[in-house]
């Protein structure tokens, strides 16, 4: 799968949010690139944690 750094980007935002505690903001996102928000996010999440 080909990440769109855009979407890894937020991911991140999202994951960085999350974990200090702060109110973690969802974008709207185009159903295709969901898979994507997605993975990276738990793939981050079970990184750190």
């Amino acid at each position: 799968m080909i990440f769109d750094p855009q979407i890894v980007a937020q991911a991140n935002a999202f994951v960085n949010a999350l974990k200090a505690g702060k109110r973690a903001h969802m974008p709207a996102l185009r159903f295709e690139f969901w898979q994507q928000f997605m993975t990276t996010v738990n793939a981050r999440m079970e990184a750190e944690a």
